[in-house]
């Protein structure tokens, strides 16, 4: 499913400067679209809104966006894992023609979820009106569509497809903005839906170009694929321990009551999102650099496994596995720190020049700090997952949950200086942990892929089929 990521690592490599920052640019959007779009919209309705309207009904978009997005991740993160599982073993057998099954599959059940939420939170919840509750929910449902859809896009090989469906949605909402002038919630709320329906219109028209066959569900498919029930709590608690601190917090001191029985907590929730906007350098490493270097390495020992290649030769293979996993952590590493470094110094600066409230510096700089250790989760988690190993994965995100609901609840009364601190400790928690299951895994590969973690002698069945092997 990494074939951009190959399209990208080309461009990076053979292109010069100019084909470093073309696959650079392009690559954070690949990876981090919906936060880019989010983080655009949020940024330019703030002035917007405030200018334009009076308190009360910009609490009511800030709350509808705040969370459409945070329960959407939560929402379609266990549906994409085993969507994105699926479709890679289809992928792995020559089977191209299950792919939009499979998305179409996922698409519905979000949906699904979607609605079912939007109607707990922004109708019974909120007590919206009901042009309010329609359009918030409606934002929910896209996106949750679009993180479905997001996945996928690391199949294709085209790249360009991908900027013009998040640029052409972005200019959507702006052009609405800039004709309407719209004056009501419900009228921004609306032109946000219609940024929204742009881009996943663009985006499945992409993802369908090199996917042209029609849908055709089997329902063989989820029973040949291992382990679902761990890929679905694999993927439940990755997007729990993100927002777990951001949800905590809307009960504490500072907190308000937005829309009906929804809190938000106002200086958390822009500092926290700011901090996590940081993180989009190095998903684009991630995406471009670090997980092809690894892909390569894999396979080459895959391919010594299933040839005629001797012990040693394998060893040799494995203990390159190692080094390449080392020195692609090592990468990331002082890239998101020097990151990290720059936020922490010219935080004061940012939230000046953003207009944020000036209490929120704690909590940026607190998660920007935290985003280097989350961004190792992510990359050890990647390994593992190449690994077959989801339940490691499950334990990983797990501990960065329980971690990072400690340490909130923990600071939870010491006001604004406590903000960011869960997270930071749910993310060492998490890195700390990732590192030393990858290490391990690492150092038995050969043990795993021959006997612990073959189908042929661990089996191959039942829904938590090789949890922890």
């Amino acid at each position: 499913m990494a074939g951009i990521g190959f399209r990208l690592d080309r461009i990076a490599r053979e292109d010069g400067l100019g084909g470093i920052a073309n696959a650079a640019f392009h690559g954070a959007v690949v990876s981090s679209g919906p936060w880019l779009m989010t983080a655009l919209a949020v940024f330019l309705l703030q002035g917007w809104t405030r200018s334009t309207m009076v308190a009360a009904d910009h609490a009511i978009i800030q709350t509808s966006l705040v969370y459409a997005f945070g329960v959407s991740t939560v929402i379609t993160a266990p549906l994409a894992m085993i969507a994105t599982r699926m479709a890679s073993d289809r992928f792995y057998l020559g089977e191209r023609d299950a792919i939009p099954a499979i998305l179409l599959a996922a698409l519905v059940w979000a949906t699904l979820a979607s609605l079912i939420a939007g109607g707990l939170l922004f109708g019974l919840a909120g007590g919206m009106r009901p042009d309010l509750f329609l359009l918030a929910t409606a934002i929910l449902t896209l996106f949750s569509q679009i993180w479905i859809a997001s996945p996928f896009l690391h199949a294709t090989w085209r790249h360009r497809p991908i900027f013009l469906a998040y640029l052409c949605g972005i200019a959507m909402v702006a052009l609405c903005l800039a004709l309407v002038r719209p004056t009501a919630p419900a009228a921004v709320l609306a032109a946000i839906a219609a940024g929204l329906i742009v881009t996943l219109a663009l985006l499945i028209a992409a993802i369908r170009d090199d996917f042209p066959n029609s849908p055709e569900w089997r329902p063989g498919w989820i029973g040949r694929t291992p382990g679902v029930l761990a890929l679905g709590a694999a993927g439940l608690t990755n997007a729990l321990a993100i927002w777990i601190d951001k949800w905590l917090l809307w009960w504490a001191p500072g907190s308000v009551q937005a829309v009906g029985a929804l809190r938000v907590n106002p200086v958390n929730d822009q500092a926290s999102f700011l901090g996590l906007l940081t993180m989009i350098p190095g998903l684009t490493l991630i995406l471009v650099t670090t997980e092809t270097r690894f892909d390569r390495a894999f396979a080459a020992l895959m391919s010594h496994c299933m040839g005629t290649a001797n012990r040693r030769r394998i060893e040799k293979a494995r203990q390159k596995v190692g080094m390449t996993i080392r020195l692609d952590l090592r990468l990331l590493m002082v890239e998101q720190a020097i990151l990290a470094g720059f936020c922490w110094v010219l935080a004061p600066e940012i939230i000046r020049l953003l207009d944020m409230n000036a209490r929120g510096i704690f909590g940026f700089r607190l998660t920007a700090v935290g985003v280097v250790f989350h961004l190792v989760a992510i990359q050890m988690s990647i390994i593992l997952s190449y690994y077959d190993l989801a339940g490691r994965i499950v334990a990983v995100w797990g501990s960065f949950l329980l971690a990072s609901a400690a340490g909130t609840l923990l600071f939870r009364d010491s006001g604004f200086a406590g903000f960011g601190f869960g997270y930071l400790a749910g993310a060492v928690t998490a890195a700390s942990l990732a590192v030393a299951l990858v290490a391990e895994a690492t150092g038995k590969l050969t043990y795993l892929l021959f006997v612990g973690n073959n189908p042929a002698v661990a089996g191959n069945s039942g829904l938590w089929a090789r949890f922890w092997p």
